[in-house]
């Protein structure tokens, strides 16, 4: 019981923490691609 409560903490961690990088990703690239200027506003 105690290892599966670790491993669901584990994956709800992992799934917060790849949001979190897919985010940062997503604004890096914008913010190259609007420095490159394929993305204009």
């Amino acid at each position: 019981m105690l290892t599966r409560q670790k491993f669901c903490y584990l994956v709800v961690l992992n799934k917060k923490f790849l949001t979190l990088l897919a985010s940062d990703l997503l604004l890096q690239i914008e913010q190259v691609l609007s420095q490159i200027g394929i993305i204009t506003f």
